[in-house]
């Protein structure tokens, strides 16, 4: 087909132009703004040349498998605002409800990119993981979305470029504590802290005391940051077990009650967990220890893991998953480091 006369093309021109319907050219124009310049309200579309490029351009970035959205972005090539978070949530829960890995994949790096560790994990990953948990409350079977998500961030964590460690920084222990299955939110953290040039080290899910003791022992670090999922599984004790060393100790996760036992610190949030462990610090080392600082010397006295009431059903690394009817509280995954 070629260019009408004066290179003013109609809606349905252009659609049979492309091989599409004239809805399709509808709704781009509308959410994406990708349509006619300069068309006014109330009058007949009309696409010029340059207009019918850029959805040329368009729909063969969405042949290659970029959505919708991301197509019209790279098009419009800055030319728009900021993308909102909204929208970033709204394509990563399409590719997720779809178990589309790839775009999954393309859509998490795009917001890690964009945005960053923190403001991608609070202001899109977290809103997104609540969302696919809401719908198991009307389809309890899609659980495997909720996973798939899951293992699909901790992909995208893994990826973010991560810069030499800074040499005075102090080394941060993660773990999730004995029973709990929820490593996603540590994951996030150690790939913020990655950006802070402040060394993690993950000991991954369901740690127990003793060897959470012995590490702690063994590596001497700065912090130790405790994740707890469900309240049956963030059990005192654990904080006890590492009073003998100077660790700071830190709970994180919605199991754990706002105010933990004396001598620890709860962070609420990803943002706030940042400021506490890459912060100055007292000798100015961005989330070192007090200059003269060591760990006391001599194993620490094991504790035994409390028992848990009921099964606990593990989720995937990463998973949001793990109570122990299979699903998450009401509240999910939007509490603390979530």
């Amino acid at each position: 087909m070629g260019s009408p006369a004066g290179s003013a093309w109609t809606a349905g021109q252009v659609a049979r132009h492309l091989g599409i319907a004239e809805s399709t050219l509808r709704s781009w124009h509308r959410r994406y703004g990708i349509g006619p310049q300069g068309s006014e309200p109330g009058r007949y579309r009309r696409y010029g040349e340059e207009d019918v490029a850029r959805l040329r351009r368009m729909l063969d970035l969405i042949g290659l498998g970029m959505l919708a959205s991301e197509a019209a972005r790279t098009v419009q090539d800055g030319d728009s605002g900021p993308v909102s978070a909204e929208r970033d949530v709204a394509d990563l829960v399409a590719v997720a409800r779809v178990s589309d890995t790839e775009r999954c994949r393309i859509v998490l790096d795009s917001v890690l990119s964009r945005r960053g560790v923190v403001e991608a994990w609070e202001e899109v990953c977290r809103p997104a993981l609540v969302a696919v948990d809401a719908d198991q409350r009307i389809d309890p079977d899609c659980m495997d979305i909720e996973h798939g998500l899951s293992w699909a961030m901790i992909g995208a964590l893994h990826r973010v470029p991560r810069p030499p460690v800074s040499p005075d920084a102090a080394l941060v222990l993660l773990a999730c504590v004995e029973a709990e299955h929820h490593t996603l939110p540590l994951a996030a953290l150690s790939a913020a802290l990655a950006g802070h040039r402040i060394p993690a080290r993950m000991l991954g899910a369901a740690t127990p005391t003793p060897s959470l003791v012995r590490a702690v022992r063994d590596t001497a670090p700065g912090a130790v940051v405790l994740w707890a999922q469900c309240p049956d599984t963030a059990v005192p004790e654990v904080l006890r077990a590492l009073q003998p060393y100077s660790a700071r100790r830190y709970t994180a996760g919605p199991g754990w009650p706002p105010a933990p036992p004396a001598g620890a610190r709860h962070l609420a949030s990803l943002r706030e967990a940042i400021d506490a462990l890459a912060g100055p610090s007292r000798n100015g080392r961005p989330g070192g220890r007090r200059s003269g600082a060591k760990p006391a010397r001599g194993r620490a006295a094991s504790v035994p893991a409390a028992s848990v009431p009921g099964p606990s059903v593990p989720a995937p690394s990463g998973g949001t998953s793990a109570s122990p009817v299979g699903k998450l509280p009401p509240s999910g995954p939007v509490r603390s480091l979530q």
